[in-house]
């Protein structure tokens, strides 16, 4: 099983959502551990990071194999989450 680590950044955002944003989201990241590849392979600038949709809200990730970790780096707002 993979252990999810939730970014400094992807913190602070999660922490200005609404509860029941940030309940939802939460939700989907726990889920990633058994589901790794979810979400969508990202290209370009975000090459190697997937992109988990949630309405308008979007959780990227990075998941990294040989550790078995998977990296929230980013989790809020389609209109941040890409900055």
């Amino acid at each position: 099983m993979y252990k999810i680590e939730i970014a400094p950044q992807a913190k602070k955002q999660l922490k200005d959502l609404k509860i029941r944003h940030k309940l939802s989201l939460l939700s989907i990241i726990e889920d990633l551990k058994d589901n790794l590849f979810a979400g969508k392979a990202l290209t370009r600038d975000f090459s190697g990071k997937y992109s988990y949709r949630v309405g308008v809200y979007r959780i990227i990730y990075r998941i990294n194999v040989k550790t078995k970790l998977v990296e929230i780096i980013s989790a809020g707002h389609r209109s941040i989450v890409y900055n």
